[in-house]
């Protein structure tokens, strides 16, 4: 795809076009060309088509679009595994057709604030209690009671019906001993994600983009509907990871703010379709759409040219000149070009293969590179505990909506809005207060603003303003995060660096599911404490990062050193890059 930054297993290979002051798009003719085609790298070759012309937004557009529903799988899991009342479930007086209410007054306690004790019951004789129905049994407690004041836990529950039809709780009795595989139906997509970002590169490269994209949607699409005919919650999480794998690494660089779009859109879905499986079909119907990328979407330029099919690439080049009002060389000059690029392409894999033996010593080096001063070990030890720390706060407060009372369809909405706002007001934060200040002051509100929602007593509204607020500051977090993060490492190491964090962020986006609903359940002030202690641990860790606003890229473990000194204050094109791999768009 010409669009999109080619990315290789060997890591991320960023395409830089060349550029006039200003900024603007700058192609070379057929004039530029004579004589120079032995020269030509692949992007020169490409830029002659033009890189910024109405081809190059619209297929963006369709990418950007293809992106939406990405924040479906991810954040849906509170809407598919919605948690109606409960109890627990008693064959005898259910045989008995006690109504629900009498089993609740008779056989389920209740806590001091007057809640039910969902996963206990009171320490009866069931078959006796049966036999003498519900006003017999209130009158003589002493001969159906075991032990006085006793409970005992059930090993299965009966849910109220008529909040939802059905969903993966009620189907699958995910509650009490077996909560724990409720937070596991969103960690298992973190960890498919984690995975996915060590076998894609190898499989676009083997296979083509365009082919392999095909096949991850059509994944996506049938392993959906098998998911929704799952029979069992182990089954349910095998097709969920699957799934994910393929799907989230490739289109999650498609863009930043088609993520909150994505997320506006399932409570959408959700509030209409009450049963889970149905749900889940209803999920995948944007996908639809991505299935057209293998018509609409061109094959990776770089992928047809080490394949020799140049015949293809050129008639690519054409139709992307034609839309762009471009003139381009002769079709003999062009392939030409192809072939000498494609044979310094060649030499270059050659070598690489005679290196490749000590690929792992090569890996090391990288790794001790980024511990190889005090500075620099600090560095990469705070950035690790950022990107862990900021993964795991932006998910818990995502799904945060039940343990503090508020309604989860407007608090996702209303979520997905405020992180828009809080993309559309970055840029302007991180051009003129620079990326520390930005991140520290985004940081501090999150720890403020969490917190703080225990502070305003019963009411829900204070407590969802609070809650979106921090949203808003660790959405923003996320994106400095990333920027930070490829700023202050040299050009060996970024791309290891950049896949480290990637990998703490997928480790905190893993276990913050847990913290919300284990600790929330019973203690529900508990993981608003833990995101606000956290947040202002990686506040202070923050002040010891430097500014690298108006710092050079760094080429060299000197320059590294040097950020953010006087001696590196010359200004550069501000923009925000990011991990080709994960976009800007959070799947961390």
């Amino acid at each position: 795809m010409a669009l999109k930054n080619e990315t290789s297993s060997s890591g991320p290979e960023r395409t830089k076009f060349p550029k006039a002051p200003g900024d603007k798009d700058v192609h070379s003719t057929s004039e530029d060309v004579e004589g120079k085609e032995e020269d030509y790298t692949f992007e020169d070759f490409w830029g002659l088509a033009g890189t910024r012309g109405l081809w190059n937004y619209a297929t963006m557009i369709l990418l950007h679009i293809g992106s939406i529903p990405s924040a479906l799988y991810v954040l849906s899991y509170q809407f598919l595994g919605a948690t109606p009342d409960y109890w627990c479930h008693i064959q005898e007086l259910h045989d008995a057709h006690w109504t629900p209410q009498q089993i609740i007054d008779f056989a389920i306690p209740r806590r001091e604030d007057g809640k039910l004790e969902n996963c206990l019951q009171r320490d009866y004789n069931y078959s006796l209690v049966a036999s003498l129905g519900y006003e017999a049994a209130k009158e003589n407690l002493d001969l159906i009671t075991n032990v006085v004041n006793g409970t005992v836990s059930c090993l299965k529950r009966e849910f109220n019906h008529t909040q939802y039809k059905s969903t993966l709780v009620t189907d699958f009795d995910l509650v009490c001993e077996r909560r724990a595989l409720y937070s596991t139906t969103s960690s298992i997509t973190q960890m498919g994600m984690l995975a996915a970002s060590f076998i894609v590169g190898y499989a676009t490269d083997l296979f083509g983009k365009r082919r392999f994209v095909l096949v991850c949607y059509l994944m996506v699409y049938s392993l959906a509907l098998l998911t929704a005919a799952s029979t069992t919650i182990e089954m349910y999480l095998v097709f969920l990871e699957i799934s994910s794998n393929s799907l989230r690494s490739y289109i999650g660089s498609a863009g930043s703010i088609h993520w909150p779009l994505g997320q506006m859109l399932i409570p959408a879905f959700s509030y209409y379709i009450t049963e889970w499986k149905w749900l889940q079909i209803a999920y995948i119907v944007p996908y639809l759409y991505c299935i057209t990328y293998y018509w609409t979407l061109p094959e990776s330029p770089r992928w047809l040219i080490l394949r020799g099919r140049y015949s293809e690439v050129i008639k690519l080049l054409k139709k992307i000149a034609r839309w762009n009002k471009r003139e381009l060389p002769s079709d003999e000059k062009l392939l030409k070009m192809l072939k000498n690029i494609n044979l310094k392409v060649e030499e270059n894999q050659h070598a690489q293969k005679n290196i490749s033996k000590n690929l792992v010593t090569r890996a090391f080096d990288q790794l001790k590179e980024l511990f190889n001063s005090k500075t620099r070990a600090r560095r990469t030890i705070v950035m690790l505990l950022c990107w862990y720390a900021t993964a795991f706060v932006y998910y818990g407060i995502s799904l945060i909506s039940i343990n503090i009372g508020s309604n989860m369809y407007w608090y996702m909405f209303f979520g997905g809005l405020v992180e828009i706002a809080a993309l559309i007001l970055l840029w302007p934060m991180i051009h003129y207060w620079g990326r520390r200040i930005s991140l520290i002051l985004c940081i501090i509100m999150c720890a403020v603003c969490i917190p703080g929602s225990l502070a305003v007593g019963d009411s829900t509204v204070w407590k969802t303003t609070l809650s979106l607020a921090g949203k808003f500051a660790i959405s923003n977090c996320f994106c400095v995060v990333y920027l930070m993060a490829a700023e202050i490492n040299t050009t060996k190491s970024r791309t290891l660096a950049m896949g480290l964090g990637s990998i703490a962020a997928r480790l905190g986006s893993i276990s913050s599911p847990y913290v919300n609903d284990l600790l929330g359940v019973t203690h529900p002030m508990t993981p608003p404490m833990i995101f606000g202690v956290l947040s202002c641990v990686v506040a202070m860790l923050a002040f010891t990062l430097p500014e690298t606003r108006k710092s050079i890229l760094p080429e060299s473990h000197n320059d590294v050193e040097i950020i953010g000194s006087s001696t590196t204050n010359k200004e550069t094109k501000d923009c925000v890059g990011v991990n080709e791999n994960e976009g800007i768009s959070h799947v961390a």
